[in-house]
């Protein structure tokens, strides 16, 4: 078989490292798969970057003014190319982000048995990646601010609307979403006559495994004798979605507590100072192994997002046996089950986001290790990689018989 994938980058993000662990697993069972991306990472030959006008940045910005983040680029060049040519079927993922035409997505649709999997709201609102609150208007969730990803300079949204729902009406697109939240959102969208299928994400749980605690700690020199609170904060503080105010929130209520401890990955040294002495910072960490063993020396997995269709790192720390705290957001929830392998925090409750960490943290290590154990086998059970590119395999094989048997 030959895939042919689609989306914002090869190998960096949530969604690129979804599609990039397809794109290995199906390589190794003999398929082949190429990749048109708007960032490549990687230095693989069989990903090729989709071209960019000269003086792009301007020509993004361009975007920007104008508000339009369908219409402006050149990629019909896409058909013409000997991956697509070949391919058997086409992947789309994320396609916002201001390097791809969606008229495009329509075309290649009516050529090709056409997978796309929604990792965000994007494809059901007017231009932002998640709606949050949005009322459902005209089969779209509605935006409330021109500054969340991709932002937009001006309100275009109702030529938006009617640019999408023209192209969806004209596409025969099969859709995959990584949760059922996601999918209870597009059953009641614009996109709801299309065939809707859920396949969680999944991670690899060979390197995404337990270290026993102490020895994790040991290698990596963090104390043995503290209770450990491990966050991320890539970009979290600029990032709405992250929860940062709430994270920060938390920093400040035990920067005394000499009992605690907090690991910041990918956070900013600079603020230490107006924080806490209670605190390590961690630069950002690019090897999965080296992050499994930091997930395995903590105690506790503060995440509290307040928008995710699915949320991959909370599966690789639970896959290391570390319990998440988290709020009941999008698809998290189906992860993690609330006082088992972790705690759902009401949504936005700061209160009830430091009960979640009290309660982790005064359990004993009995009742800890029962977690953990919980956590570990809900991973096994239900998102692996290998479950996933199972599901997307007999998708795939599906859509290319049904198109046989037309032909």
């Amino acid at each position: 078989m030959k895939i042919l994938q689609i989306g914002t980058a090869d190998k960096s993000g949530g969604a690129a490292l979804i599609s990039w662990a397809i794109k290995k697993a199906m390589e190794k069972i003999g398929n082949k798969v190429s990749m048109f991306v708007g960032v490549k990472f990687s230095d693989d030959p069989n990903v090729f970057l989709i071209k960019r006008r000269i003086f792009y940045k301007y020509y993004r910005y361009l975007c920007y003014l104008l508000s339009n983040d369908i219409d402006l680029f050149k990629t019909g060049w896409i058909t013409k190319t000997k991956p697509f040519k070949e391919a058997d079927i086409v992947h789309f993922h994320n396609i916002h982000g201001w390097f791809f035409n969606l008229k495009t997505f329509q075309k290649i649709s009516t050529l090709k048995p056409t997978v796309w999997t929604l990792h965000d709201e994007w494809a059901i609102t007017p231009y932002c990646a998640y709606a949050f609150d949005g009322e459902l208007k005209n089969g779209f969730y509605q935006c409330n601010d021109l500054n969340i990803y991709p932002r937009m300079f001006w309100h275009n949204e109702k030529y938006l609307m009617h640019r999408k729902k023209k192209l969806y009406n004209n596409s025969n697109v099969t859709l995959v979403v990584p949760s059922m939240w996601l999918k209870n959102k597009v059953e009641k969208s614009v996109l709801k006559d299309k065939k809707i299928h859920l396949i969680y994400n999944g991670i690899d749980i060979n390197i995404f495994k337990k270290t026993e605690k102490n020895e994790a700690r040991k290698k990596l020199g963090i104390t043995v004798d503290k209770k450990i609170i491990l966050f991320v904060s890539d970009g979290g503080e600029n990032n709405p979605f992250k929860g940062w105010v709430h994270v920060e929130k938390v920093l400040e209520k035990y920067k005394n507590d000499s009992s605690v401890h907090f690991l910041c990955i990918g956070g900013n040294s600079d603020k230490k100072n107006s924080i806490g002495s209670n605190i390590t910072y961690v630069p950002k960490i690019k090897d999965p192994s080296l992050l499994a063993k930091y997930y395995s020396s903590a105690d506790v997995f503060l995440y509290p997002s307040l928008a995710d269709s699915f949320g991959l790192v909370v599966a690789e720390a639970m896959s290391c046996g570390t319990p998440v705290v988290t709020f009941e957001t999008g698809g998290i929830p189906e992860i993690v089950d609330h006082e088992k392998n972790g705690y759902v925090a009401k949504y936005r409750d700061q209160e009830d986001l430091e009960n979640g960490l009290k309660y982790i943290l005064g359990k004993s290590d009995y009742d800890l290790l029962s977690m953990s154990n919980n956590a570990i086998d809900k991973i096994k059970d239900n998102f692996t990689e290998e479950i996933m590119t199972r599901n997307y395999l007999r998708l795939y094989e599906s859509l290319i018989d049904n198109k046989n048997n037309k032909l």
